[in-house]
C-alpha cells in the first residue's frame, strides 16, 4: 500500500513540473525483462554443509510509463515505472517456493544526449525503488533501493509523437544473507549476494504535450 501512495504521490506532481519547465513527454511502453535469480544462503536452511541453492525468476514481458521533463537546454529529468509478472521457480528439490512473483521499478533520474546524428541516442541513468509483490500468502512484500542504466534512441514521426527504443539495467541493493519475504513469524528466503540485477528491452510511442 505504501508503494502504491508513493506512486500516486510523484505522478500527481507532474502537472507541476511540465507548467514549469515546458513540454513534457509521456512515454508508455511495453518490453521484455531478463535475469534475476536469486542466489540463496544454504546454511540458513540448517542443512549439515552450507551449499549454494537457487530460486530461478521467469523471463517475461512487462510494461510502464516514462515521464520525462526539460532540465536544461540538452539534458531532461525522468521518472520511471515498470512493472512485470513473474515467478519464482525452484532450481532444485531443496528450494522452498513457488510462487507467483510481481516486481515494479519506480525511480526518478534523467537522461542527456550522447549522439545528434539521424538517430539520436540518449544515456539514461536514476536510482529509487524494487517493490517484490509474491502470491503466496506465506511470502510478505518487500521494497529495496535500486538504481538504473540504460540507453535509448528516438525515431521523430512528428513534432508529438516518436517511437523510443531503449535497453535498461536495474540493479537492487541487498544485504548479503539478508533474509527477505518474511512474515511475521518466519523468513523463508535468504540471499547470498549482495545486488540483484535485472535487464530490460522495450519499445513506446512518446507524446509530446
Amino acid at each position: 500500500m505504501r508503494f502504491i501512495i508513493l506512486l500516486l504521490s510523484l505522478f500527481l506532481t507532474l502537472p507541476t513540473l511540465a507548467s514549469k519547465s515546458g513540454p513534457i513527454e509521456v512515454t508508455p511502453f511495453a518490453g521484455y525483462r531478463l535475469g534475476g535469480d536469486f542466489d540463496i544462503a544454504g546454511d540458513f536452511y540448517d542443512m549439515s554443509e552450507p551449499q549454494s541453492l537457487e530460486i530461478e525468476i521467469d523471463e517475461g514481458s512487462s510494461f510502464g510509463v516514462i515521464v520525462a521533463w526539460p532540465y536544461d537546454d540538452k539534458r531532461q529529468g525522468e521518472l520511471l515505472f515498470s512493472h512485470y509478472e513473474s515467478e519464482l521457480i525452484p532450481a532444485s528439490l531443496l528450494t522452498p517456493y513457488t510462487s507467483d512473483l510481481s516486481v515494479s521499478y519506480l525511480h526518478i533520474g534523467g537522461n542527456v544526449p550522447i549522439s545528434n546524428t539521424l538517430i539520436p541516442v540518449w544515456f539514461s541513468g536514476g536510482f529509487g525503488v524494487t517493490h517484490f509483490s509474491p502470491d503466496a500468502k506465506e511470502l510478505d512484500d518487500e521494497t529495496k533501493l535500486s538504481v538504473n542504466l540504460g540507453f535509448h534512441s528516438k525515431l521523430q514521426l512528428s513534432e508529438q509523437v516518436a517511437i523510443r527504443l531503449g535497453a535498461r539495467v536495474y540493479a537492487t541493493l541487498i544485504d548479503a544473507k539478508d533474509a527477505m519475504f518474511c512474515d511475521n513469524n518466519t523468513c523463508e528466503v535468504a540471499i547470498s549476494s549482495d545486488m540483484w540485477v535485472q535487464s530490460e528491452l522495450s519499445a513506446g510511442l512518446t507524446f509530446t504535450f
